[in-house]
């Protein structure tokens, strides 16, 4: 009996961790920086990142060719600066749903998005390096 508990408590987990990888819609209040194990945390912790103005969390979350590009945006900025343009950028963003998740390799993903709301998808290409998702930016057709 205990071993049968067990076994439906381990498959009650897997279930659960299955179906919170698929959760579609991420809206702003839920945001949390949750690391970089798949695709999505990647994502949400980008984005996270963005909204609350963490420079660093921001740049650990990208590839390190998005990271040059981002530096160069935020070259010559203040940390408070940089808060101060988040809060002010992300007070008009409801949140995000992930229509979509292209698997274009073990390394690749591109999730298409778009912002609650709104009807314009696009594509963010999300990319493993080692063993964490960083993200790469909007796909470049």
């Amino acid at each position: 009996m205990r071993t049968l508990f067990t076994i439906i408590i381990i498959s009650l987990g897997f279930v659960s961790a299955a179906f919170s990888q698929m959760t579609n819609d991420f809206p702003k209040a839920s945001w949390a920086f949750v690391g970089y194990a798949s695709p999505d945390s990647a994502l949400e912790s980008w984005t996270w990142a963005l909204a609350t103005g963490d420079k660093k969390v921001m740049l650990q979350s990208l590839t390190p060719e998005a990271q040059k590009e981002w530096q160069k945006q935020l070259a010559g900025m203040t940390d408070d600066q940089i808060k101060a343009k988040a809060t002010k950028d992300s007070a008009k963003q409801p949140g995000y749903t992930i229509h979509k998740r292209e698997v274009v390799s073990d390394v690749e993903v591109v999730l298409h998005i778009s912002m609650i709301g709104s009807d314009q998808v696009m594509g963010m290409d999300v990319k493993k390096i080692g063993s964490e998702w960083k993200v790469a930016g909007p796909k470049q057709d």
